[in-house]
């Protein structure tokens, strides 16, 4: 039974869970995000104690192999990611492709932003 543990601001896309089940063979989801994770303050100095909850959760109900979702602050990423690592969870990332329309309406220019999943990547390591 392998787990995909999940942080983000958002909720996990339905063509996310399918290729989470078809890629890593992903039987349960267990969203860890909440309005802390959401909202990472960014005038606070240290970030450790805003992380304690997520932490503390991901290491008492993940394995070594299961999986973690994680985007959003990029300080609390990178400390989330680290750590999974440390204990053989594997961090992942989503990619999207990106599509922007304008058009002008009354005199201004308006965008339409449309993001679409493409897949997850595992967080490397470059040397």
């Amino acid at each position: 039974m392998k787990k995909l543990f999940v942080l983000l601001n958002h909720s996990l896309l339905p063509e996310q869970f399918q290729e989470a089940k078809e890629r890593f063979g992903i039987t349960h989801v267990i969203t860890l995000s909440n309005d802390t994770w959401r909202d990472i303050d960014p005038y606070a100095k240290s970030i450790a104690h805003q992380l304690e909850y997520f932490k503390n959760r991901l290491l008492k109900e993940a394995f070594k192999g299961d999986y973690l979702l994680v985007q959003g602050d990029f300080g609390a990423t990178f400390a989330m990611a680290n750590l999974a690592k440390k204990y053989g969870i594997i961090p992942i990332y989503a990619t999207t492709a990106r599509r922007a329309t304008q058009v002008i309406e009354n005199g201004r220019v308006i965008t339409k932003r449309e993001f679409s999943h493409v897949q997850f990547r595992k967080y490397e390591e470059i040397v």
